[in-house]
Parts: structure tokens; sequence; C-alpha cells
């Protein structure tokens, strides 16, 4: 009986391992982040530039915050901010491998975001890949053993249960 207990709670903790499960990231790679006072702004402009590319309007730092954290799982993602600038530079100082990814506009107006627009369509995305290409690598294989050693772990256990009930 406390064999059973003990695999019982072995089980029950392995199935409760904390998983870092941020959600999927359904914005485009090209992107702005805007507020309700320069989100038309900047759309016209990139639409007079004939710059293809998304803004999005926030109305939160937590929402910016949010968006921001996907930049650094998406190697593709480059963001142009034209709000929220005092969260984005915080990012930056908690992730400094997205700062060439990322362009602040602090001096919001017609030519500070027409230059910014430029920047953002000239920034190589092919070369970050190839920068970033084998933290990729890695960052796939660490789940695959986790999750092959838990799922070890787990059929050790039941096995033992089983094996137990039989004998």
């Amino acid at each position: 009986m406390k064999l059973k207990s003990v695999t019982l709670l072995l089980m029950l903790l392995l199935l409760t391992t904390t998983i870092h499960a941020h959600g999927v990231d359904v914005t485009a790679d090209r992107m702005v982040i805007a507020d309700e006072n320069n989100g038309v702004e900047v759309k016209d402009i990139a639409d007079s530039l004939g710059i293809n590319i998304s803004v999005y309007k926030f109305t939160s730092e937590g929402e910016v915050e949010h968006q921001l954290e996907h930049m650094i799982n998406n190697t593709n993602k480059t963001i142009l901010i034209t709000a929220y600038q005092t969260t984005a530079e915080n990012f930056i100082k908690q992730h400094p491998e997205c700062e060439n990814r990322l362009l602040i506009v602090n001096d919001v107006n017609n030519q500070t975001i027409t230059d910014a627009l430029e920047q953002l369509e000239s920034i190589n995305t092919t070369q970050l890949n190839d920068e970033t290409n084998n933290t990729n690598d890695s960052n796939f294989s660490i789940p695959l053993i986790a999750g092959l050693i838990i799922g070890f772990i787990i059929g050790l256990g039941c096995g033992v249960v089983l094996m137990k009930r039989r004998g």
C-alpha cells in the first residue's frame, strides 16, 4: 500500500511539472506598436511609402510587454515602437539580444516615423536568422529530452504498479 501511495505521489508530481506556455503569436512578423494617438498616422505614412506593415493599437503596458516577449522566440519578428517607449526600453534592458530587431521612436512626428519605417523595412531578417540558428536548434532538443525523461519515469512508475498488482 505504501509503494502505491509513493508511486501515485511521484506520478502526480511529474504530471504537474511547471511548463511555461506563453501562447501562440498571431501577429505579423513586421509590425508597429502604437496607441490611439498615433496609430492611424503611422498607418497612413506606411501606406504613402508603399510599406506593407501591420499597425497594432495597444491600450496597456501589459499588452505591449506580452507582445514584446514574442520577439524572444520569434527571430523573424521586428517591431517599431511609437507608443509605450518606456516599456520597450525596459524590455531591451532585460533582453539585449532583441535590440537589433526593436526600433523605438521617442519623438513621434512624420519625419521620425518615416525614417523608422524605412529603417525597419531595411532590416535583413535572413541575416538575423543565420545568427540565431544555433539557439533555435537547442531550443527544440531541450524540451524533447525533458519529455522523454518524464515519459520514461512515468512509464517506469506505471510498470512498477502493474507488476505489483500481478504479483
